[in-house]
């Protein structure tokens, strides 16, 4: 049997990206993260490049839980895993990315899928997802917080190709990008392929048990986008107050399962960082609330 680390051994073991000094630690832990990742999808495919991207070099259609689980993936592993390990995913990204091209076919031009315009669109559609999720679920957060995390983001930001002053560094940064970006986000045809793809994925066989709880999933991480994604679409989202208490009342739900259970998925990194570090490097809101400043790295981000 494995012997978790003690917590004298942190100063030598490998605390990865961020470490459980950091707000990204705790908050992607939180289970509201999933509805985030799904209001992520609708909002990224806003962008009429993002969709063809997705249309032309993703198997959506025959996946519908892949672009999903490949996110999740990635965020657990750049979390929670190595230094190394965060590396390497970046990399697989980045390699992905670079002979990958998009073809539009109302202008004719091609595009890189590893665009910087494109990146920075997709990762602040994230990452503005997943802390509205969190902060909607019930997650306190303190304004000081909320800006280390969208800093701290930035580290991703560089592993996909960014360069991280490029990325925002503060929730304000966050919505001035976003709001400078509405001219030219519309639901195009292969937004709105995605769109009613992601409400109702043709899933078959022993899967078709999960489609009233995917369609339910869906339709919150749609409501949770901001309303003039909404406009955008066309289709209004739940009200607010319907959609904040089926998101707290869901979050509640998944927090009662174990912690190895409930964070083992879709892989172990947390695991293996808290035998790494002990654990004391669990993620819980106690040690978030007791995160009162930045610390110097987050400082130089």
């Amino acid at each position: 049997m494995k012997t978790l680390a003690t917590p004298t051994s942190r100063d030598t073991a490998d605390c990865g990206l961020f470490g459980p000094s950091s707000v990204t630690w705790h908050l992607h832990a939180d289970p509201a993260m999933w509805a985030g990742g799904i209001s992520a999808l609708h909002l990224q495919a806003l962008h009429p490049l993002a969709a063809l991207g997705i249309v032309q070099n993703s198997s959506f259609e025959t996946d519908p839980f892949g672009r999903l689980f490949g996110t999740g993936s990635f965020i657990v592993a750049t979390t929670w895993g190595t230094r190394a390990r965060a590396e390497q995913a970046g990399a697989r990204v980045r390699a992905v990315h670079e002979r990958l091209r998009i073809h539009d076919p109302r202008s004719g031009a091609v595009h890189r899928l590893d665009d910087p315009d494109l990146l920075l669109w997709v990762h602040c559609a994230l990452v503005r997802s997943n802390l509205h999720a969190v902060q909607r679920g019930g997650l306190p957060l303190r304004a000081q917080q909320a800006d280390d995390y969208v800093r701290e983001q930035r580290r991703i930001a560089a592993l996909v190709g960014l360069a991280p002053g490029d990325a925002p560094g503060s929730v304000a940064d966050l919505e001035d990008y976003l709001a400078g970006m509405r001219p030219v986000l519309t639901a195009s045809a292969e937004a709105l392929d995605i769109h009613r793809f992601i409400s109702r994925p043709p899933l078959h066989g022993p899967h078709r048990a999960l489609r009233p709880i995917w369609s339910a999933a869906s339709r919150l991480g749609y409501s949770l986008m901001p309303s003039w994604a909404h406009d955008l679409y066309g289709r209004p989202g739940r009200p607010a107050t319907v959609a904040t208490g089926l998101l707290r009342a869901a979050r509640a739900t998944a927090l009662l399962v174990p912690w190895r259970t409930r964070l083992g998925f879709p892989t172990r990194d947390l695991h293996q960082a808290v035998e790494r570090l002990g654990r004391t490097a669990l993620p819980s809101r106690r040690r978030l609330r007791g995160r009162t400043t930045p610390t110097a790295t987050d400082r130089s981000q």
